[in-house]
């Protein structure tokens, strides 16, 4: 999932025994009975929130100030241990041996149905999951996190090329941060970043990507089992009970219903009575890797528990490469706020009431349960506060609770919650993080007194192993000739950048039929100031060959105001210019077929211009952009007829757009004078602060938009005259459990046409080609360029339909991996055509390189013809027409 990280860079666990005397507390050995340590115990104190967790090995370490405490050590599969200690001006010892967890199972199923008694734990563990969810508004705590990780194969080809990057195989890398954290909901993360270091190249520094992480809801894309829709993709079985505090602890066998990347397998250990999570212990299976997550929960305040202990554990095969990775955060010192807009009162008496409605029948008779008296007492003498509450009330007392209820139960606790809860300010403030001047100078001592988790060997290894006199490895650079012949990026000065793209890099040479062999080098200056404000001065300049021509382009843009995007630019030059400036071909995709295929779909005239552009957000979601040119335009005619596959006898075809009606009618000399302005809107457009730049996300509303062109004869001695308008709808949104859709509709028409020239037509993203550029979900697969080009009025749509499991999919050999299915729909309608409608399946990153799709195009409603295309992600796609 996306949010495991950069794989190479983390890897990450914990394990060693080098303490300090410094302060006071207690460390030790956690141990099973056969003397083996316990990786990842959970140590907690309940009486102050703190803990630590164990490294790999099972020691611990926890400095905690003089006291009498109750010290809880928990983890996974073992019986959990309660010791009071008394702290005083040192550490003191203890060594703690865990006995297995053992399992009372039930002698009967006492379900009225006769399903297994799991089914009605999980109904209302899910009809519970969205109070636990948004039972806190607001915590802060300190967080250690650790990655450690190795390769532990490098193809052969990589070998050379990893070592001179500083990786070896079967040498371990380590990461360590130290942070304290403020979240709010919903997604509000503050983070601080006390210290941090690592033993390879990584400035990885934020723990809130795995502290958040809440099996309550899915996590990017992965199904929970505590979702609402759980039962759908999920099978549940009762493996046993225990009794923990006077409490039943159910573990829940977590079984997917199909093979899929986006579901868990593993067990999740469920509070009887509360309903919430006591641990979990889940793995995900992917055709690249696999996961595996643990939790261990504690109680951070009266009736909240809160994760104290995360593990994660990943092992990546791809391609000949082996990498073992694992992250480790131990958190501790919570402070919490109960979320204001939920009548916590109301949920622990319906919880006491709940508790002794399902009293599962034990094997074992010694254990026993405690039963709440003053929570039924509350439940006998206090009637539920509004209609919800009540019903509420009544869906939890029932044994019989059905699917539907169920649902209808997290409905109602999340319509709760969210009842009185002020309207979601636009400006989402994900990820705040604050790195200390510091934090990255830490010296060895300051480590070994603040970490709370003890090194392994091997991590203290690799620490030991970094050069003495460095914090942080420069990048490896690239060799000044290889720098000079493939082109790179410079600083010559703080806030300056350089690009340029080289000598003899590909983006230096190109080829189509009226230039022949174009050569070119792009330069470019940046400046960036501390306010977000950007200059720019770029230039791309090249000589066409095969007709003797010198061509540039200059461009000029000044970002004057970063949370605006507001920006000015001024472009021009001499350039030779696609006819279909919007949805032309790609310079390289044409080349390719022309060269190896004598296909020369790409028509181009020479244009000699200047632009002056303008765009900025009026208010938040309200952007306006303007654009004024003036360019004098000349035909051109193919000027080379070289091809690699000229032996084949094709023939390369005139320069000259094959609009039906016009195909022989050259475009004459022209000035053309021509301004254009669009204004879109998209309502409550959620957006995000990167320093002082505004970077825009989503929206649930469609973006609305409406533009106009109008060509000014006479200006400058223009020659055009044409006025044109057209309105716009596009969205893109997501429906749970049912996939992603996104649609575009445009509709516009030439209120005036009397002198409209081939490039102010308005043309439609089609393909001629074996090749496409890019992903464009609003071109047409089997249209030709130019055949629907058109100088009158239009209405175009397009349909895109996205699932991670339609079709193929559905096929065991394909259920896990990361392919995703798409249908779509295109559709198009112009006066002097017949009505236009083709309609197709895809599948994306097959083998995470390929991706394919076949489409089936009708005109007038007769078939047209079926193409089928393979989808290579190098910035085109091949395909093949049947």
């Amino acid at each position: 999932m996306n949010c495991f990280g950069k794989p190479f860079i983390f890897i990450f666990l914990f394990l060693s025994l080098s303490f300090s005397s410094y302060g006071q507390g207690i460390q030790g050995h956690i141990t099973n009975t056969d003397d083996e340590g316990i990786s990842y115990a959970a140590v907690f104190v309940p009486a102050i929130h703190q803990g630590t967790t164990a490294n790999e090995e099972g020691y611990y370490r926890l400095e905690i100030k003089p006291g009498i405490y109750e010290i809880r050590f928990q983890y996974l599969g073992y019986k959990t241990q309660v010791h009071t200690v008394a702290i005083e001006n040192d550490f003191i010892s203890l060594d703690v041996v865990m006995e297995d967890q053992q399992y009372a199972l039930p002698e009967v199923v006492v379900t009225a149905s006769g399903e297994d008694p799991a089914y009605y734990i999980m109904r209302r563990a899910i009809g519970m999951s969205q109070y636990y969810l948004n039972q806190v508004s607001e915590y802060s705590c300190r967080v250690y996190l650790k990655g450690s990780g190795v390769l532990t194969r490098i193809p052969a080809m990589l070998r050379r090329q990893f070592e001179r990057e500083g990786v070896e195989q079967d040498r371990y890398f380590v990461t360590e941060t130290i942070s304290e954290v403020h979240y709010r909901i919903p997604n509000d993360v503050q983070t601080r970043v006390i210290s941090t270091r690592s033993s390879g190249d990584d400035s990885q520094t934020s723990p809130m990507m795995f502290i958040t992480m809440s099996l309550y809801q899915d996590i990017n894309g992965i199904i929970s089992p505590l979702s609402r829709n759980a039962f759908q993709v999920y099978r549940f079985q009762l493996v046993g009970s225990f009794m923990e505090n006077g409490r039943q602890v159910n573990k829940i066998r977590v079984i997917p219903r199909r093979a899929g990347h986006d579901l868990y397998s593993g067990h999740i250990f469920i509070k009887d009575g509360t309903w919430s999570l006591h641990s979990v212990d889940l793995q995900i299976e992917q055709s690249l890797f696999t996961a595996g997550i643990r939790q261990v929960y504690n109680p951070v305040a009266e009736g909240v528990w809160m994760p104290v202990s995360h593990d994660y554990q990943f092992q990546v095969s791809i391609m000949g490469l082996g990498l073992e990775y694992k992250y480790m955060a131990s958190v501790s010192d919570y402070e919490i706020t109960l979320n204001p807009n939920l009548d916590h009162e109301f949920y622990a008496r319906v919880m006491a009431s709940s508790t002794d409605a399902f009293l599962l029948q034990l094997r074992d008779a010694e254990i026993t349960r405690q039963r709440e008296t003053p929570g039924i007492e509350l439940r006998e003498h206090t009637q539920p506060q509004t209609r919800r509450q009540e019903r509420i009330t009544e869906l939890m007392s029932r044994e019989d609770l059905d699917n539907r209820e169920m649902r209808s139960l997290n409905r109602l606790i999340r319509r709760e919650a969210r009842a009185n809860e002020p309207r979601r300010p636009l400006e989402v403030r994900n990820l705040s993080m604050e790195v200390d001047d510091s934090a990255r100078l830490r010296t060895a001592e300051f480590w070994s007194e603040n970490r709370p988790v003890p090194l392994t060997p091997q991590e203290m290894e690799s620490f030991r192993e970094l050069p003495k006199d460095t914090v942080d490895k420069d990048e490896p650079r690239r060799g000044p000739f290889r720098q000079i012949l493939m082109g790179g990026t410079h600083s010559p000065a703080q806030n300056w950048t350089f690009r340029h793209n080289g000598l003899l890099s590909l983006s230096s040479f190109n080829f189509n039929t009226v230039d022949g062999l174009k050569y070119s080098k792009t330069l470019s200056l940046r400046h960036s100031d501390a306010t977000g404000r950007q200059f720019t001065i770029a230039n791309n300049s090249g000589y066409a060959f095969a007709r003797e021509r010198f061509l540039t382009r200059f461009d000029l843009n000044y970002a004057y105001h970063p949370f605006k995007r507001a920006a000015l630019g001024l472009e021009g030059g001499r350039i030779s210019q696609d006819f279909d400036s919007r949805y032309g071909i790609n310079p390289f995709i044409n080349a390719v077929s022309s060269l190896f295929f004598q296909n020369n779909f790409l028509k181009l005239y020479e244009k000699d211009y200047i632009r002056l552009h303008h765009r900025f957000d009026i208010v938040n979601g309200l952007v306006l952009s303007t654009a004024a040119e003036y360019a004098q335009r000349r035909p051109l005619v193919n000027n080379t007829d070289f091809s690699i596959a000229g032996w084949m006898g094709g023939e390369y075809t005139q320069n000259i757009p094959a609009i039906p009606g016009l195909e022989e009618l050259v475009m004459p000399p022209h000035n053309a004078f021509v301004i254009d302005a669009r204004l879109s809107y998209t309502h409550r457009h959620y957006f995000m602060r990167m320093g002082e730049r505004k970077v825009m996300l989503s929206s649930r509303w469609p973006t609305l938009s409406v533009a106009y062109r109008e060509g000014f004869e006479g200006i400058l001695n223009s020659d055009s005259r044409f006025r044109q308008i057209e309105a716009s709808v596009n969205q893109s949104f997501t429906i749970r459990m049912i996939g992603e859709f996104e649609y575009t509709l445009n509709a516009g028409k030439f209120l005036n046409s009397d002198k409209l020239f081939t490039p102010d037509f308005r043309h439609f993203g089609s393909n001629s080609t074996w090749f496409l550029s890019g992903m464009e979900k609003d071109r047409f697969r089997t249209l030709n360029h130019y055949e629907y080009s058109t100088g009158a009025e239009y209405l175009s749509a397009h349909l895109h339909y996205e699932h991670g499991r339609l079709l193929l999919k559905r096929l065991p050999f394909m259920a896990r991996t990361l392919s995703r299915e798409k249908l779509f729909i295109n559709a198009l309608s112009i006066p002097e055509k017949d009505f236009y409608f083709e309609m197709g399946y895809g599948m994306n990153q097959i083998f995470l390189l390929i991706n394919a799709e076949i489409v089936t195009g009708f005109k007038g409603g007769k078939h047209h013809y079926t193409g089928f295309r393979i989808f290579v992600p190098l910035g085109g796609e091949a395909g093949v027409r049947l």
